[in-house]
């Protein structure tokens, strides 16, 4: 089971990447520097800025995690569940339409 320090650390990730201002500014300087037409110094400039925003800003930071014990690996996006809890699940007949593989 994941510590309650890296799942609180995760809320506050997904929390800063999913503030509708973070993602709009981040996008806004992101599209400045990979533009053909702004001037060298205005990529500086946005780079610069872009550098001086939190890391955990970044959408890529974020990972999904099972709601039931905090795995970060292995995580089903269909369940919201790791792979370990899926087999537990499904063995109970809590997964509706989801069988043990037999041939």
């Amino acid at each position: 089971m994941a510590t309650k320090r890296m799942i609180a650390r995760g809320k506050v990730t997904e929390d800063l990447s999913t503030r509708e201002y973070n993602r709009k500014k981040r996008s806004e300087l992101k599209s400045i520097v990979k533009s053909h037409d702004s001037a060298p110094e205005e990529k500086l400039k946005a780079m610069i800025e872009l550098n001086k925003r939190p890391l955990d800003e970044s959408p890529t930071r974020h990972t999904n995690r099972c709601w039931n014990c905090g795995r970060p690996r292995g995580v089903y996006r269909r369940f919201g569940l790791c792979r370990c809890c899926i087999f537990d699940a499904m063995r109970k007949g809590w997964l509706v339409g989801v069988r043990k593989a037999s041939w």
